[in-house]
C-alpha cells in the first residue's frame, strides 16, 4: 500500500505531461543530445539551471517548461556529484554514478514510474496497469495489443474458436480464402471476414487466416 501511495503522489507531483512522456519515447536520442548539450555548455556558468533552461528551450520546442526544469535539476545534480567522472572515468562508471545520485529524483520530478511493475515504465509502456503491456511483450491471444505497437497480431489475438473458418466446413483452406477474398477492401458490415475487428477487411485480417490455414475446428 505504501508503494502505491509513493507513486501516485509521484505521479500527481510530475512536471510532465503526457506529451513530454511520448517525446521521450519517440525521440529519446534527441532529448538526450539536446540535454546533454545545454548541460555540457553550462558547467561552468554562474548561474547553470538558468543557462540551462535558456539554451534547451529552444533544442526542445515542444516540451513544456516543467519537464525542461526537470532536466535542468537533473544536469546539475550531475554536475554537483558526478562531474569528475564522467569527464575522467568510463561510460559506465559515470551512467552508474548519475543513476545513483539523480535518477531517482528526476523520475520523481518527471512523473516517471512503472505502476505495474513489468520493468517497463510509463514512458513507452502503452498501459502502465497492465504487465502483459509493455514494448516487446508476447502476445497472450487475449486481444490487447501485448506489444505496445498498436497492430492487433495474430498472438495477440483473443482465441475465440476458430473464426477464420468462413465456410464453416470445419477446416480452414481455400474455401474460406475465397470467401475471404470476394471481401477483401470492406469498410462496412464486413461480418466474419473482418476477423481482427478493426471494421474493415484488409491485410491483417489476411494474416490472422493465413495463419490459421490447414487448422482443424472443433
Amino acid at each position: 500500500m505504501m508503494s502505491t501511495l509513493l507513486l501516485t503522489a509521484s505521479i500527481s507531483r510530475s512536471q510532465c505531461n503526457d506529451y513530454d512522456l511520448m517525446l521521450l519515447c519517440d525521440s529519446a536520442t534527441m532529448v538526450n543530445i539536446a540535454t546533454s548539450s545545454a548541460g555540457l555548455d553550462c558547467a561552468f556558468n554562474p548561474d547553470p539551471a538558468g543557462c540551462f533552461i535558456t539554451l534547451a528551450t529552444p533544442l526542445l520546442p515542444t516540451m513544456s517548461a516543467g519537464c525542461i526544469d526537470c532536466f535542468s535539476q537533473q544536469a546539475n545534480c550531475v554536475l554537483d556529484n558526478c562531474a569528475t567522472i564522467c569527464a575522467f572515468g568510463s561510460t559506465e562508471a559515470c551512467d552508474a554514478c548519475v543513476y545513483e545520485n539523480c535518477q531517482p529524483a528526476f523520475e520523481a520530478c518527471a512523473g516517471i514510474v512503472d505502476m505495474d511493475n513489468d520493468t517497463h515504465n510509463n514512458i513507452c509502456d502503452c498501459d502502465d496497469n497492465n504487465p502483459l503491456q509493455y514494448p516487446g511483450a508476447p502476445g497472450t491471444n487475449q486481444g490487447i495489443d501485448n506489444n505496445c505497437n498498436d497492430l492487433m497480431e495474430v498472438s495477440e489475438i483473443a482465441e475465440i474458436g476458430c473464426p477464420a473458418d468462413l465456410s464453416g466446413d470445419g477446416l480452414v483452406g481455400a474455401a474460406d480464402l475465397v470467401i475471404f477474398l470476394g471481401q477483401f477492401g470492406c469498410m462496412t458490415d464486413c461480418g466474419d471476414t473482418d476477423l481482427d475487428g478493426d471494421g474493415l477487411v484488409g491485410v491483417s485480417d489476411l494474416v490472422v487466416l493465413l495463419g490459421q490455414i490447414g487448422l482443424f475446428c472443433e
